[in-house]
């Protein structure tokens, strides 16, 4: 007799769809687990609801297309750091957008603002339409990489709005840390992060670079500059670098 194989990755449940000891997956993702990995009653599967559920279940039935797992084990939080990063990115073109969110999700982020700065080309802030798109993309890099908790997006027209609506807002003073990237910080001391009981927000600058203004406002909000090496990076690639650094010290 065959040996069911666990799929590689989890699959998509939405929060509504799960109940106290089963979940049913969506006609798409029942589509995947039926038709490509030809999944039999009895198969394990993994699930993710985004919301910081990760289950383990074993498939049971099928209704109207839909499957239907039985949940073997909760877990909560799997996958997640052990404390909040936000990250605030200057707009960078379309593509750029799609691959901050295919690296930041997997590194671990909890929300990206893609922030309309000077230097931003044309296009202003995202539509909701946008939104909904990106979305998809944060989802299948949750799945890939096996976390359960989705990263808030959102897109703000200017930095000053990004900072006055970032959850620190509603945060005790000093709960959170705050780094920018930047060619003039300094590098970046291995065990800064460890000793602080702190979540952190970090920012990087659209192509060209944060406006000195932009940079100005910054500093006076409290984020201290990091070096990133002497060589110039893209948007994307900055991105990527800084959350990189600061979950390699948590």
């Amino acid at each position: 007799m065959e040996k069911h194989r666990l799929p590689d990755t989890p699959f998509w449940v939405e929060p509504d769809s799960v109940g106290s000891d089963h979940l049913e997956l969506s006609p798409q993702e029942s589509h995947h687990l039926l038709h490509v990995h030809r999944a039999q009653p009895g198969a394990p599967f993994q699930a993710t609801d985004g919301a910081g559920g990760f289950y383990e279940c074993v498939l049971e039935s099928v209704n109207r297309h839909a499957a239907v797992g039985r949940i073997v084990e909760r877990r909560e939080g799997a996958g997640e750091l052990s404390r909040p990063i936000e990250i605030l990115v200057g707009m960078p073109d379309r593509r750029a957008v799609e691959q901050v969110i295919e690296h930041a999700v997997p590194l671990g982020v909890t929300a990206i603002d893609f922030v309309v700065c000077e230097r931003s080309g044309p296009g202003g802030t995202m539509s909701p339409q946008r939104l909904v798109r990106l979305a998809r993309v944060a989802k299948a890099a949750l799945k890939q990489s096996r976390r359960s908790r989705l990263p808030k997006l959102g897109s703000s027209p200017s930095l000053k709005a990004a900072l006055g609506g970032s959850s620190e807002g509603g945060a005790v003073p000093g709960a959170w840390r705050r780094f920018l990237a930047d060619p003039e910080g300094e590098p970046f001391p291995p065990g800064r992060i460890q000793s602080l009981k702190a979540a952190i927000q970090l920012a990087v600058g659209p192509p060209g670079g944060f406006s000195d203004g932009e940079r100005a406002l910054l500093l006076d909000s409290g984020f201290s500059p990091i070096s990133l090496g002497p060589s110039r990076l893209t948007t994307e690639t900055a991105a990527t670098a800084l959350i990189s650094l600061i979950r390699n010290s948590l």
